[in-house]
């Protein structure tokens, strides 16, 4: 139980840990065009519903109510119980989001 329990962890600390400092290093809000805020608007959107695509029906239950609540995506993700493979699915989702995001920052 606990060799599986450890990866488990360290994936949704590192997740978690890690997407305030990268959101941090994309750049100002304050700065960008509204039709770029749109934008960042559509990725978090679209990584938002890939994300709940990933879950299980409870899942999905938990992370909506948890993001309704004011949680931010990645605190909500955070909480739930995911196996590996769901982690491994939504850790390349918000690669992406990241990264689009990054582009939408640099556009400026």
């Amino acid at each position: 139980m606990k060799s599986k329990l450890m990866p488990i962890l360290a994936a949704s600390t590192i997740f978690t840990l890690a997407l305030p400092l990268a959101a941090n290093a994309c750049g100002d809000k304050k700065n960008l065009t509204q039709a770029q805020r749109t934008q960042i608007e559509q990725v978090k959107n679209n990584a938002r519903s890939q994300v709940e695509e990933v879950l299980t029906p409870q899942q999905q239950g938990q992370f909506q109510s948890a993001v309704e609540d004011g949680q931010k995506m990645r605190s909500a993700v955070a909480n739930l119980n995911l196996s590996q493979e769901q982690q491994t699915q939504i850790d390349e989702i918000m690669q992406v989001a990241k990264e689009q995001k990054r582009a939408i920052y640099r556009s400026n």
